[in-house]
């Protein structure tokens, strides 16, 4: 019965194709891997749709946040994700009389912030609608935090979903080299309603990048350190040469808490090999007279001083760099005035989500922009919060960024810590430092596998703080007392 129906679904799915309409056949493809999954892997299903998920942001980046299975409905992939598995954890919970939160202070900063959002959200519903909704979701993304977590408690469930991680990560720098040297399938032929599915957007590129360097790097085991540890420097040293400063400055806050931890073998072989390659360039600069060094050198020293130039007022010669002077005043400007706008209008509570916090900035930095600006984010999340929701809500996020680094010194700290979860906090700072800087955490590429991943880095606290109570290795349980205790 189930082969006869899966034959006459087979022929029903190809006439479609054959008519041009992909988009059941794509959903069914979708869910054909899923089942396959589920039962390869004997997990449930929200993890294998949580582990496709986080592949498809890793990968797709861009192209996979703007699929949407249904035209004309707003139901995004991160979307479907968090209705889908928060659904089922409110269930699982309120079946086991639980909450879907843990006892600790960093569940406690989260689940305070997400209340705050969602009490000021509810007054701007009325007059703002769907954009209101659009600019909430930095709020609701915090949901896969708690979702994250939860499956965490299962080791093969967070195995699974730490294995989703690593393989993200291993495709991305091959299918971003297949992008950009076969730019023309990416955007002609491998698209869905005229839709790229893998479309990158750079900054958020590098910060992916850098998170899975140290994904990578503290995952590996045994003989696979031989070659995944040189692929996440290879990786990371490619992160140092970009032109993503803010996904420069994410991948150094994991090195310096990596050395403030204790933790120096990461580091070091990315200063040795940061050394190696600066000092190969230099010499194809200054012996061989190598155009393109020249210029890698010419770029390296206008991004160093351009990281001080807050006003671009300097000039820069290399044409890679040629416009970071304009970049920090675009920035400095907007943040001014959305801080302006707000201590003015609506210091405790905030403008509101919804209110356009790129008006202001326009009429002051170029008018001339007018409806080709689309941007609503002022490229930093502090400035984002504290524009939306105010001094409540930035004392909310603080708060839960002062939680963070309690949490990951403690856990850093910890020589009984499992070297993924070590991976997955500098992973967080990466993305974390990176929002600071640009758009991350307002929109599901970045804020789905940031809160995703510190779930899991959280989830795996508990048997860290059980760890703590024993001195020394576990003991080894003999045969004879595996069977008394059977």
């Amino acid at each position: 019965m189930i082969a006869a129906g899966a034959a006459a679904m087979a022929v029903w799915l190809g006439w479609l194709v054959a008519g041009g309409s992909y988009v059941l056949p794509a959903l069914a493809g979708i869910a054909a891997i899923a089942v396959t999954l589920v039962f390869l892997t004997s997990l449930s299903a929200e993890v294998v749709l949580l582990g496709l998920v986080l592949i498809g942001y890793l990968v797709g980046n861009r192209g996979f946040a703007q699929f949407m299975p249904f035209p004309g409905l707003p139901l995004l992939p991160a979307e479907i994700a968090l209705g889908a598995t928060g659904g089922w954890l409110l269930v699982k919970c309120a079946f086991a009389r639980r909450p879907p939160w843990e006892p600790d202070m960093l569940n406690w900063t989260v689940l305070a912030w997400m209340l705050i959002g969602t009490a000021r959200v509810l007054f701007d519903l009325p007059h703002y609608g769907m954009l209101a909704i659009r600019d909430f979701a930095m709020i609701y993304y915090a949901g896969f935090f708690f979702v994250a977590q939860s499956l965490s408690a299962d080791e093969r469930s967070r195995r699974f979903l730490c294995r989703c991680l690593v393989v993200g990560g291993i495709l991305l720098p091959p299918v971003f080299a297949a992008y950009e040297s076969f730019s023309e399938f990416f955007f002609r032929t491998l698209t869905l309603h005229g839709v790229p599915l893998v479309y990158y957007k750079g900054d958020l590129l590098e910060t992916f990048m850098s998170v899975c360097a140290v994904t990578i790097f503290f995952a590996a085991k045994g003989r696979h350190r031989y070659w995944a540890w040189p692929f996440a420097v290879l990786v990371l040293l490619q992160v140092f040469g970009s032109e993503s400063r803010a996904s420069i400055l994410g991948a150094l806050s994991s090195l310096v808490w990596l050395l403030l931890a204790r933790r120096p073998l990461f580091p070091a072989l990315q200063a040795g090999a940061a050394v190696l390659a600066f000092g190969v360039v230099v010499l194809l600069a200054s012996v061989g007279e190598n155009t393109w060094a020249r210029e890698r050198l010419d770029g390296l020293g206008d991004r160093v001083n351009s990281l001080s130039d807050a006003y671009g007022q300097r000039s820069y010669e290399s044409n890679e760099s040629s416009d970071k002077g304009d970049n920090n005043r675009f920035r400095i400007v907007w943040w001014g005035t959305v801080a302006k706008e707000t201590l003015d209008q609506a210091p405790v509570c905030g403008l509101g989500f919804g209110y356009d916090l790129a008006k202001g900035f326009m009429q002051t930095y170029d008018p001339a922009m007018g409806d080709d600006f689309a941007a609503r984010s002022p490229h930093s999340i502090i400035m984002s919060v504290f524009g939306r929701m105010g001094s409540i809500g930035l004392a909310a996020f603080l708060t839960f960024v002062g939680a963070l680094m309690v949490k990951t010194w403690r856990s850093l700290r910890n020589r009984s810590t499992d070297p993924v979860a070590v991976g997955l906090w500098c992973a967080a700072w990466v993305i974390l430092t990176s929002a600071c800087f640009g758009v991350v955490l307002e929109g599901p590429m970045g804020a789905v596998l940031f809160w995703s991943v510190l779930g899991l880095a959280n989830g795996m606290a508990p048997a860290e703080r059980e760890l703590e109570k024993v001195a020394g290795p576990a003991p080894q349980i003999s045969e004879e007392t595996d069977a008394a205790a059977a």
